[in-house]
């Protein structure tokens, strides 16, 4: 029924849903309440490892669904809970600590799933993952559970775009924007900080546990830095202050660099190992800079009720 859909469409379409998801999440943390999480990949990583050997190393009386959704519920409560301990730990440190500590988790999630090899495969890896249905062939299954993963983003975006409506998104946008005057006007900026830190990283956990699924086998080398790069770039090329700016700036990075470069484009076949890896993370590198240096708000520019109230004040 899919043979027209080619099997690295499905996998190029799923590397840019999970990294738009990412970057949603990101938007609340950086772009509303300003915390500079560079550690997005320890969080995405460390839900999808313990998934992983939850599903993989426990002998579960039940089988799918109920074993996924188990491992999967349980991984997002872990990461759930490193969230409120970072978040604990970054509640009162400037950008440069949030920085270090955020980049500090990341890597000592990596550490851990390679150094306990008895748990996560080390540097064999993990296998013995399976979608936890049958529809079909392997192509339908795979198809299936990209709808799945695009449901699951569609209602992080939908969440995301009602907080930027609602009196707790003022509350986070006042803390982004000044949290010594937010906490003078009574506002509970540590706790508000914290929950939602915790919160978004849970979500962050809980995405790893469905890249897990499709991946079926665990390496230490996808939680390396290279998907917290993009994940910030693409939100900064959008517009962190935006919701739709995630999901625009991904499609252009992620979604033309893996999807088109990679799939479509003639390039010659030694390419792939290391030459396009290398070029990829150069190039968001350097959309990275320019942005910054030349339209630090993105391509969808600042929020709405910022452009609303400038023009009603006349500027």
């Amino acid at each position: 029924m899919l043979d027209w859909l080619d099997a690295f469409l499905i996998t190029g379409l799923f590397q840019v849903v999970m990294i738009i998801g990412l970057a949603l999440l990101l938007h609340l943390q950086l772009g509303l309440t300003r915390i500079a999480n560079f550690g997005v990949v320890g969080f995405w990583g460390l839900g999808m490892f313990v998934f992983g050997v939850l599903y993989v190393q426990v002998d579960w009386p039940f089988g799918d669904p109920w074993q996924f959704l188990v491992c999967t519920a349980l991984a997002t409560i872990v990461t759930g809970v490193a969230g409120v301990v970072v978040g604990w730990f970054i509640s009162d440190q400037d950008t440069d600590g949030v920085l270090v500590t955020t980049l500090g988790f990341a890597a000592a999630v990596q550490i851990l799933a390679t150094t306990e090899d008895e748990w996560t495969g080390g540097a064999r890896g993990l296998g013995g993952l399976r979608i936890p249905f049958d529809v079909g062939k392997v192509k339908e299954d795979e198809f299936a559970w990209l709808l799945v993963t695009t449901a699951v983003v569609v209602g992080i975006f939908l969440f995301a775009r009602q907080v930027h409506r609602s009196p707790y998104g003022r509350i986070l946008i006042g803390i982004g924007g000044n949290e010594p005057l937010a906490r003078s006007l009574g506002k509970p900026t540590y706790r508000t900080k914290l929950g939602l830190f915790a919160v978004t990283s849970a979500v962050m956990g809980l995405l790893g546990a469905l890249a897990a699924v499709q991946l079926r086998f665990l390496d230490v080398g996808q939680i390396g830095v290279t998907v917290t790069l993009a994940a910030m770039v693409g939100l900064v090329l959008g517009g962190s202050a935006r919701v739709w700016g995630a999901v625009v700036g991904v499609v252009l990075t992620v979604g033309l660099f893996d999807i088109l470069v990679q799939s479509y484009l003639p390039l010659p076949r030694e390419w792939y190992t290391q030459t396009i890896p290398v070029l990829r993370e150069a190039i968001f590198g350097a959309t990275l800079i320019v942005v910054l240096i030349f339209r630090p708000l993105g391509i969808l520019g600042d929020m709405r009720r910022d452009k609303l109230m400038r023009k009603l004040h006349g500027e």
